[in-house]
């Protein structure tokens, strides 16, 4: 049993990650600046108080551990916002001191939380550039195995505009989690030295629907699920004009994850909460009910 830890693991993803590796069967660390507020995570492993910018919080946190993941991270969706100071300083200085505790303390895999925004367009979007740096830098000069998750969006949303999502930028966090776990596994089995991918929704359309979704969407929809159009129009959604959908398959190969969540259940999750008479306008999702 290989011991893990999760910074940020109070936050929307790092809650079901560890969940997620406590069901794999590891040993799970819990690090943050306070407990998530569910007292059944209280169950899932350790807890340590931990600001990523404070060196010493981090060095006690990562000691012991086989393998960390590091979601720790203000990003532009956090509401209430911060400054760029502060989303500079955690996301860069902490990364910066987590690497230098994983270096103190022997560990030698590692899984960076990096994001679909991976870019120059925000000081955001540069501190995943540089956290991927500090990151490819932490193998160099130690050998150990590095995975980078470009996550894609999974802040919860009302409930409607979360499905019309899933067919642009989104990706529910049980997918994030499982794809976690799995390149936290991956690393601790060292089957890759530095690893990259993006994690998003699959959708499986052909391409010919991808590319003209706005008008073959529907239709495709239907072949998977009857009464889809008449959701769609019941409900108003926004279908893109084409569906954003990546090559996860190196990721099936060498992680040996998929995506398992998409638009297709989504409807299939809003047909059965139509058909039970609830008000979906003042849900938020991810959520679902029982088959």
């Amino acid at each position: 049993m290989s011991t893990v830890l999760v910074t940020g693991a109070s936050g929307i993803a790092g809650r079901e990650v560890s969940r997620g590796l406590a069901a794999a069967g590891h040993q799970v660390r819990r690090a943050d600046v306070a407990p998530a507020p569910d007292p059944a995570d209280a169950g899932i492993g350790e807890f340590v108080r931990c600001d990523t910018r404070t060196p010493t919080d981090v060095l006690d946190a990562v000691d012991g551990c086989d393998a960390v993941v590091h979601l720790a991270a203000w990003h532009n969706a956090h509401r209430p916002g911060v400054s760029d100071a502060t989303i500079f300083a955690v996301n860069v200085d902490g990364t910066f001191n987590v690497l230098q505790a994983c270096r103190a303390a022997g560990v030698q895999s590692v899984v960076f939380a990096s994001s679909m925004a991976y870019g120059w367009g925000s000081v955001y979007s540069v501190t995943k550039v540089l956290g991927e740096d500090l990151m490819k830098m932490y193998h160099e000069v130690t050998g150990a195995s590095v995975a980078l998750l470009r996550y894609h969006g999974f802040v919860p949303e009302p409930y409607l505009r979360w499905g019309e999502r899933l067919l642009r930028n989104g990706v529910d966090v049980r997918d994030v989690a499982t794809a976690t776990v799995a390149a936290t596994e991956a690393a601790l089995g060292r089957r890759f030295d530095v690893f990259r991918t993006i994690v998003h929704s699959d959708h499986g359309m052909p391409e010919d629907v991808r590319a003209d979704f706005a008008t073959r969407g529907a239709e495709w929809a239907e072949t998977r699920l009857p009464g889809a159009v008449a959701l769609i129009e019941r409900h108003s959604l926004e279908l893109p004009q084409s569906v954003e959908q990546h090559d996860l398959s190196e990721a099936a190969e060498l992680l040996g994850w998929r995506p398992e969540h998409d638009f297709v259940e989504f409807l299939a999750d809003l047909q059965r909460r139509d058909a039970a008479g609830e008000d979906v306008g003042s849900l938020w999702a991810p959520g679902r009910i029982p088959a």
